[in-house]
């Protein structure tokens, strides 16, 4: 079975917040937003999709200062791949399909996509 490449439908927001790098983002024909951040420099890293990304995380910027921008989304998160010291952890979502996202988003932002990197 061959999967077509995922094509990025819109980059909504790039940001840094408490060493973190993130990108808000769609794909083409997916209702869900996707979230993949970075920790710059622990070996950390995440994507993620859930409803309603681009709603949510405007407020908890302005909202609270000192919750991580995943930790607020809580239960908007349907799923996602995330890597923490070593530990993968993929949840409604495989390793692979993550991948190739990734590749599409990093690919979209060119020079600017230098940081992300695949799981």
């Amino acid at each position: 079975m061959t999967h077509q490449d995922p094509v990025i439908g819109k980059i909504h927001d790039t940001f840094s917040r408490h060493d973190r790098k993130y990108c808000l983002f769609s794909v083409a024909g997916r209702d869900d937003d996707l979230l993949y951040y970075s920790h710059r420099s622990k070996p950390l890293r995440s994507l993620m999709f859930g409803k309603d990304f681009t709603g949510r995380i405007p407020a908890l910027i302005r909202e609270n200062d000192s919750l991580c921008i995943e930790c607020g989304l809580g239960l908007a998160v349907a799923g996602g791949v995330a890597l923490d010291n070593g530990d993968l952890l993929a949840w409604n979502f495989s390793t692979e399909e993550a991948n190739r996202i990734l590749a599409a988003l990093r690919d979209r932002l060119g020079k600017e996509g230098s940081w992300i990197v695949l799981f």
